[in-house]
């Protein structure tokens, strides 16, 4: 029998032609997942209304099509994908490959959104908490010259010579490049009032973050992690990841994007979150200071008509063109002289005039501000849209500098009421429907939490009292006995299913 090399061809261009419409396929399913995200993705947006649902699809698609390995987790694990996607909308940024800020990886089996230092940075200024970030590396031979917390370093470096491997401890193993030992880190954050605010990370704080990471502790994932892939960024992101909670102001976006890259991306660095009070006073007071100084007329103008600035109502007292009352100026006999004294304590920032104290709006519950009030309403808003109830909580605990301790009781209680009602809605519909497909997506999406623990149960106790019942009840309707079923309703517990039954039995029993 003779042998020809033609069907050995013929049976790999048919394997070939196989595979590539095997990815074409999961690639066309891939796309038609993404068009059925376009209302969740416009609702996790609500905040960043710059960014275009068609054009992130477009960049997504094309990140898919060059690389099978994320296409096949995508089509085995779209849960993933779609949670990386909605992501991507919440922080506000973008797949743009031209600016570097977020990227889709397959990570352990999941599609996970990469957020590089530079898209940790465009959040930090698109959220005002500054005005422009910069981290850099510091080794051995650069010139290096830390001048204080409130001045950039002078720093001095060939940018491009060799920086090598890696080496935070020594068990690692590597080259050391041209620059030197690696010796640190620092982030320069220019404030809104043009000052500057500088941090140092030592190395030992470096490893430290790197250790927690869960790619990084474990050994087979190791060479996977993006501490070795990509070691340097992820030193920049972690100096940022670690100083960012220091920076007064609202992160709650920021926030969540961190606690996924830490649960979800495996990173693992977990800040307290603890600013430190009196840093973080002076540097709201100094803030307020070049606002108004900046705001001109404006913030005057609104600070006299007790216009809400910043969460505050302050009240000014006006002036009179009667003569002023004799005060502690030098020459008292000046009337010029005592009405610009009264002009200049007018014009001084709230919390540093003796004369202007600040007046609270308080809202209608007790004890709580109407800043307050209105803020927390938004976060509500906000969780019932993401689900994030976890973390929005726990930046809520860490933020003592906007809440004090009443504030942060009333906004949790508020938050937590929200979940549950929430997710009674949900059970609610499924009750009715006799499918509860739609709650246990509901609870899937909750963050590992003690709350997720006990709605599992909750939920598995009243699908099954739900279809037991209902089960008596249709055995009720064709028998015409509904002793039966009326005796296990006295035992029902959950008042809107025992509601429900008891409607549906009384309307049996008419007809």
């Amino acid at each position: 029998m003779s042998y020809s090399n033609s069907s050995r061809h013929a049976y790999a261009n048919k394997q070939q032609k196989k595979q590539s419409t095997d990815i074409t396929v999961k690639v066309d399913a891939v796309t038609r997942h993404l068009l059925f995200l376009e209302k969740k993705f416009n609702a996790a947006a609500v905040h960043a209304p710059h960014i275009s649902f068609q054009r992130e699809c477009i960049f997504a698609k094309h990140i898919i099509n060059n690389n099978n390995v994320l296409t096949g987790i995508a089509v085995s694990n779209p849960q993933s994908f779609e949670t990386a996607f909605l992501q991507l909308a919440s922080s506000g940024l973008t797949l743009d490959p031209a600016q570097k800020q977020a990227y889709l990886v397959p990570r352990d089996g999941r599609v996970i959104l990469d957020i590089s230092y530079i898209g940790l940075c465009r959040m930090a200024t698109d959220e005002g908490l500054c005005q422009d970030i910069v981290a850099e590396l510091v080794f051995e031979h650069d010139t290096f010259k830390p001048v204080g917390r409130r001045e950039s370093p002078i720093h001095e470096y060939d940018p491009f010579a060799e920086k090598g491997d890696l080496l935070l401890t020594s068990s690692d193993k590597g080259v050391v490049g041209s620059r030197g030992h690696f010796r640190g880190a620092y982030v320069d954050y220019l404030m809104k009032d043009g000052r500057n605010l500088v941090f140092f990370i030592d190395v030992r704080d470096l490893a430290a973050s790197r250790a927690v990471s869960e790619s990084w502790r474990k050994i087979e994932k190791r060479a996977y992690s993006p501490w070795t892939t990509f070691p340097w960024k992820m030193v920049l992101k972690s100096a940022i990841k670690q100083t960012i909670y220091h920076i007064p102001g609202n992160r709650t976006r920021l926030s969540a994007v961190i606690d996924y890259l830490n649960i979800y991306g495996e990173e693992g660095f977990r800040a307290s979150g603890n600013i430190p009070m009196e840093a973080a006073q002076v540097e709201m007071a100094h803030r307020q200071a070049a606002q108004a100084a900046n705001d001109g007329n404006t913030v005057k103008a609104a600070t006299r008509e007790g216009s809400v600035i910043e969460g505050e109502v302050t009240q000014r007292e006006k002036l009179s063109a009667s003569p002023q009352p004799e005060t502690t100026v030098a020459d008292n006999t000046q009337s010029d002289n005592t009405a610009s004294t009264a002009q200049s304590e007018h014009s001084q920032p709230v919390g540093q005039s003796e004369q202007a104290e600040p007046q609270e709006v308080m809202s209608d519950v007790p004890g709580v501000r109407l800043s307050v009030f209105k803020r927390v309403q938004k976060l509500v808003t906000r969780a019932q849209t993401t689900l994030a109830y976890e973390t929005i909580i726990a930046e809520l605990k860490r933020d003592t500098f906007a809440f004090n301790d009443c504030d942060i009781t009333y906004a949790c209680s508020v938050l937590e009421q929200s979940r549950r009602d929430q997710l009674s809605n949900v059970v609610h519909n499924s009750m009715y429907h006799l499918d509860f497909t739609q709650t246990h997506d509901f609870v899937d999406k909750l963050a590992d939490s003690e709350f997720k623990a006990n709605a599992f149960k909750w939920v598995a106790f009243i699908e099954e009292e739900t279809m037991r019942l209902n089960g008596l009840y249709n055995a009720a309707l064709n028998s015409g006995d509904y002793s039966q079923v009326n005796e296990a309703l006295q035992s029902v517990q959950f008042a809107p299913l025992k509601e429900m039954l008891t409607k549906l039995i009384n309307t049996a029993k008419a007809a």
